[in-house]
């Protein structure tokens, strides 16, 4: 399967090493990163604002309905905008790995479609990855690094809930040392660049958010690329899947 004449070709699906994978995310953020950071920047940047906004509103302020209020806004706009764009951005990478420049509205519509499926799994993912936590520093860490593909497994196989889980759970293991170091060099990359721009931001909240907002739309892609190229590699290694196969997966994901 060939990508769009006006494209370059989508990278190869062949088992790729951690190097491998965060060479691959940069150069496919490279390629398509107007498309990319436009998905975020459009819901992050009002998002951030708003907290920013919030946060500064409710400094001070010990007790009253206004700070209840606040808060449960915030808390229902954070968590509504994240799981769509955690629904969105994953719909991106897939079809950019077949080599299709992704259409923002439609990100945000299979985005959308999938909302509560992403809320439940993201729900069961940190209640496991809480236990692990508790129950010692090491369990948490196997649980979520077997835990990291739940999300593409719910946007590409349309799978939901316990299932979402248990397919990640199963392809992550036996490769969970090289998943876990390609997740570790991604975050530590984006919480380098996000610490560094929010901190030019100083004590004023509207300055402060431009610059979290900015750190946010230039991370935000990258770890959602190197997440979705885990994922792939897995079923590489495992499934032999093909851009044939993917391509497949995405028009019958993509169906009403």
């Amino acid at each position: 399967m060939q990508g769009s004449p006006e494209l370059p070709p989508p990278p190869p699906m062949q088992p790729r090493s951690v190097a491998d994978i965060l060479e691959t995310a940069f150069d496919l953020y490279r390629r398509h990163w107007v498309t990319l950071v436009q998905i975020v920047a459009y819901l992050i940047v009002p998002l951030t604002l708003l907290q920013y906004l919030i946060g500064d509103l409710l400094e001070g302020e010990d007790e009253g309905s206004g700070v209840i209020a606040g808060s449960l806004l915030l808390v229902f706009a954070s968590v509504f905008i994240g799981l769509l764009l955690t629904g969105a951005i994953a719909w991106a990478v897939a079809r950019i790995l077949v080599g299709r420049e992704p259409d923002i509205s439609d990100c945000y519509r299979n985005g959308y479609r999938r909302i509560w499926s992403i809320l439940l799994v993201a729900v069961l993912s940190a209640l496991a990855i809480g236990a692990g936590f508790i129950l010692f520093v090491i369990p948490g860490f196997i649980v979520l690094t077997r835990l990291s593909v739940a999300i593409p497994a719910v946007v590409i196989e349309q799978r939901k809930g316990t299932d979402a889980l248990g397919r990640s759970w199963n392809l992550v293991k036996g490769y969970g040392w090289p998943v876990f170091g390609a997740l570790i060099v991604s975050w530590l990359i984006a919480g380098i660049v996000n610490g560094i721009l929010t901190a030019i931001g100083g004590d004023n909240w509207f300055v402060s958010g431009i610059f979290a907002a900015i750190g946010s739309i230039i991370t935000t892609p990258f770890t959602a690329l190197v997440v979705g190229l885990i994922y792939f590699d897995l079923r590489v290694r495992k499934e032999n899947l093909d851009v044939a196969t993917l391509e497949r997966e995405v028009q019958a994901a993509a169906a009403p």
